[in-house]
């Protein structure tokens, strides 16, 4: 049985234009538009919405998650991105929560593949002596042979394997459930990790942030490193405990790293990363390609039509997991 459409509210920093979207597959959608987090408490009172559409504002304050889960009109959240660690926890026989997973997945293969290609072939260091108006020519190394593992072998990982593959890598997945897959040579769990970490030239981190992650790169983890290797880091910034990550990189465990994620975002002018020898690093945008919140809004308007047709939508989440 359809059910009939129901209210919806937007929470964007300028959600306009993918309103427009949105009424593109329903003309006559109730949408409420909100581009702040401190009118959402507000707008779920008066306006009773069945469904949550969540981006991230980037504004100071907090993110409405009680306001919204506490509002017992709302049934089902969808979330703009993969992690949802700032919905957790849930009950989930009271609201669904649906994810982005996947969305990301081609752009940030190619940041990692980039990150690979750019430690492996030296460009950093092209750089400086461009800088410096040095003509200094060094050979390149290839990453062919080369070992990576990627930790947290998803829809994310999966496309990172398939991209390195393709330029020679050895790839190593690594997952809770691990079953084969074309795009790793080999898939194995998370209690072989250590052993993994020994063969490791390059070393991906896209787990998502559970209480079971958080902290999981600790120091322990860190010495079972094979001494040299590269870190790339486009999960969740807690997943990483940042001062065994600092030791771990002045002491030479680690030739370097690439990181996109970080505890505190923006990052802190005071924090040693930035200062830190042989680190590169991004502002959490390995995910963001320049039409993500447009598959985004495509993702949600087909999950839509599934919620009134009483179908299963794609990408629920399981709180007890994270993913």
């Amino acid at each position: 049985m359809k059910k009939e459409l129901p209210k919806i509210l937007l929470l964007h920093k300028n959600p306009e234009p993918l309103a427009q979207n949105i009424k593109a597959h329903f003309p006559n959608l109730p949408l409420t538009l909100i581009d702040n987090y401190f009118e959402v408490p507000q707008s779920l009172k008066k306006e009773k919405p069945e469904v949550f559409f969540a981006f991230k504002t980037g504004e100071e304050g907090q993110f409405p998650r009680s306001a919204v889960l506490n509002c017992d009109s709302v049934k089902w959240i969808q979330a703009s991105g993969a992690g949802v660690d700032h919905w957790t926890p849930w009950d989930p026989t009271i609201v669904t929560v649906t994810n982005a997973s996947g969305i990301h997945a081609e752009i940030m293969a190619q940041y990692t593949t980039w990150a690979i290609l750019n430690q492996k072939l030296g460009f950093p260091r092209m750089a400086e002596r461009q800088s410096q108006k040095k003509w200094d020519k060094k050979l390149l190394e290839s990453v062919v042979g080369q070992t990576l593992v990627i930790v947290g072998y998803g829809r994310i990982g999966k496309e990172v394997g398939r991209l390195a593959k393709a330029i020679g890598l050895k790839v190593i997945g690594v997952r809770k459930r691990p079953s084969p897959c074309p795009y790793a040579d080999e898939v194995i769990s998370n209690c072989k990790l250590q052993n993994a970490l020994g063969q490791a030239d390059f070393i991906l981190n896209v787990l998502p942030l559970t209480e079971e992650t958080r902290g999981f790169f600790n120091k322990d983890i860190f010495c079972s490193i094979k001494n040299g290797a590269y870190l790339i880091n486009t999960g969740r910034g807690h997943v990483i405990d940042e001062y065994a990550l600092l030791e771990a990189l002045r002491s030479g465990q680690l030739s370097g790293a690439t990181l996109d994620v970080f505890a505190d975002e923006p990052l802190p002018s005071n924090n040693p990363l930035w200062t830190t020898k042989n680190v590169i690093i991004t502002p959490h945008t390995a995910g963001d390609a320049v039409n993500w919140e447009d598959a985004i809004t495509e993702l949600f308007c087909d999950n839509l039509r599934r919620w009134m047709n009483n179908e299963k939508l794609q990408n629920i989440v399981d709180p007890s997991r994270g993913y």
